[in-house]
């Protein structure tokens, strides 16, 4: 079945493109989901908020066609930009 993300994979060592492409759309949902997983406190809103943005921003781009450089590295860009969030008492 064809793909509907407008982007070609580059297939790692060993794997053809349709299970590189199906293994970077798992790991890239992962980490939207570790994204939206905000734990409770103070800044739970706020960090909910500004997740959402990166989250939207990362997929937009990925559905688009509009990565630099893969879905591996938008996914690696998100889970960085996550991590600079902080904690919810940062």
């Amino acid at each position: 079945m064809p793909s509907s993300i407008a982007y070609t994979p580059r297939p790692p060592g060993g794997q053809d493109a349709v299970e590189a492409e199906r293994d970077n759309l798992l790991d890239l949902l992962r980490a939207v989901r570790d994204a939206l997983d905000v734990p409770l406190g103070n800044r739970r809103q706020a960090m909910l908020d500004d997740r959402v943005l990166l989250v939207h921003g990362t997929l937009r781009d990925v559905l688009d066609g509009q990565m630099s450089m893969g879905v591996q590295w938008e996914t690696d860009l998100l889970r960085r930009r996550v991590a600079e969030d902080g904690g919810p008492d940062a």
